[in-house]
């Protein structure tokens, strides 16, 4: 019997199962895994990890089964493997906009089961872990699956009403991030300097921002008080930033992403 078995291993599957393993939580030999992409599936084998038949094949040989596939995978998923599936299974839905209710319906039987919504830091040990749960897992179970994801960042245990506001919040996050770097680098370009200088400053300033915030004790305000000096050039940007609206902006986006996760419980029920 495997530990963690891992259903779909695309962008966020392979990003916690790589934190994970290259932390040392697990072993390879502890982990096995099915993915449809022969390419994905050869990767896997590379890192050590068995790669199973099918989908059933994993659920019937782990104790925790993270399903990490599309949304509109997740029914057919579940139908496939619902005769494998026993009381012993923890499963871990990392999918969004499918719930808790309507995985249980798909399967046709009481399971232990734990929605995450992880982003793709995981990778690197720095992620943020939103997790919901319903009885009858066990405390022991429980506290497993929350010892896996505090190894690759941190986690906060919620209501599933909460997940999709921690979609916003942390697992679509990323994509703003890039959207930012992809905005400076081509503002770089704009200004004369050439594309691959302006993406590699606006990549290197990220992380920069990125560690002081780790390492400081300051607040984003403080931080931003440092470097925005009364009169200043970064005042001076900001302030076109503020007249622009922009909290308003990320406020907006974030609020329409929290909405279409709401949807998808919708569209996803059965």
């Amino acid at each position: 019997m495997y530990t963690l078995g891992f259903i779909g291993a695309g962008h966020m599957g392979s990003a916690l199962m790589e934190g994970l393993l290259s932390r040392k939580v697990l072993t390879p030999a502890s982990v096995c895994a099915y993915d449809p992409d022969e390419t994905v599936r050869a990767s896997l084998a590379e890192q050590g990890v068995t790669v199973l038949e099918n989908e059933a094949a994993v659920a019937s040989s782990s104790k925790f089964v993270v399903v990490a596939v599309r949304p509109s995978d997740v029914r057919t998923v579940m139908e496939t493997i619902k005769d494998a599936v026993s009381f012993n299974n923890v499963i871990i839905s990392l999918a969004a906009g499918v719930t808790i209710s309507a995985i249980k319906k798909f399967l046709g039987k009481e399971c232990k089961l734990v929605r995450a919504i992880p982003n793709v830091a995981c990778r690197f040990g720095n992620g943020v872990t939103a997790v919901a749960y319903e009885m009858p897992i066990t405390y022991q179970e429980l506290q497993l699956v929350k010892d896996l994801f505090e190894s690759v960042g941190i986690i906060r245990v919620v209501e599933e009403k909460q997940l999709n506001d921690y979609i916003a919040a942390a697992g679509s996050a990323a994509g703003y991030i890039y959207y930012m770097v992809k905005a400076i680098a081509e503002g770089a370009v704009a200004q004369g300097i050439d594309p691959e200088t302006a993406e590699m400053i606006a990549s290197r300033v990220l992380i920069g921002a990125a560690k002081t915030m780790e390492t400081s004790k300051k607040s984003a305000d403080e931080l931003l008080s440092d470097i925005a000096t009364p009169k200043g050039t970064t005042a001076e940007a900001i302030n076109v930033m503020e007249k622009s609206g922009f909290s308003q902006i990320m406020a907006d986006a974030m609020l329409a992403c929290t909405k279409r996760a709401n949807d998808m419980d919708i569209i996803n029920l059965p």
